[in-house]
């Protein structure tokens, strides 16, 4: 019998993993990690439609990062729920923080930055952003944060609103990958990635970069 038709029978916590939604200038580019954007118009949209999705899913937990692209998600998900929810901020959810880089575009680092980009892609992992952080200090804020909800919530339903550097490591870290591979992780705007872990720790994830919001 498949793992999956086993653990079907045990206990579980359930995570409803989403990225936040599009933010002003995602779509030219431009690179956020704590900078606190708005959303774009269509983003705006999104937060509607996250809200919406989750209104029928009842949930013990909403967590997010104090960044308004995803507090403000979490909030609306809150408000959706019967009785309504307020939403718990936790700041080790913040996207990666990109120290020089932040608000540039892919191409101004690429014209600006040739020797910084190269050596950040030779160790991807390991390679610090100037005055920033490396993927590897974001899984070591990352992972824990993890660890807290889903021990505070076991047998329960949580809605996360993470950000896109946040769920690529998560899911590396449970699917065994490395952190060098996490861009082979698809995170669109507004995506949701079901998660179920077992009582005995084993994670399954169920879907990944799920598009629902059209």
């Amino acid at each position: 019998m498949a793992r999956s038709k086993l653990y079907d029978k045990q206990e579980f916590t359930r995570l409803y993993l989403w990225r936040h939604p599009e933010v002003l200038g995602g779509t030219e580019g431009i690179v956020y990690g704590h900078t606190d954007t708005a959303l774009s118009s269509e983003g705006a949209k999104q937060l509607e439609g996250i809200a919406a999705y989750m209104s029928d899913k009842k949930v013990s937990a909403i967590y997010g990062s104090d960044l308004q692209r995803s507090h403000l998600v979490a909030q609306a998900v809150g408000g959706g729920q019967q009785p309504s929810r307020e939403p718990i901020v936790d700041k080790d959810l913040r996207e990666l923080f990109l120290g020089q880089w932040e608000g540039l575009s892919y191409q101004t680092l690429r014209e600006q930055y040739p020797e910084e980009m190269k050596a950040r892609w030779d160790d991807l992992a390991g390679y610090r952003v100037p005055g920033g952080e490396s993927l590897t200090d974001l899984a070591r804020r990352v992972a824990p944060a993890f660890e807290r909800i889903i021990e505070g919530n076991r047998g329960g339903r949580v809605c996360v609103i993470g950000h896109a550097g946040v769920n690529r490591v998560f899911l590396a870290g449970l699917l065994g990958m490395p952190l060098e591979r996490i861009f082979r992780l698809d995170q669109a705007y507004a995506c949701l990635n079901l998660i179920d872990v077992f009582d005995d720790g084993v994670p399954l994830v169920r879907t990944l970069n799920q598009k629902i919001i059209s």
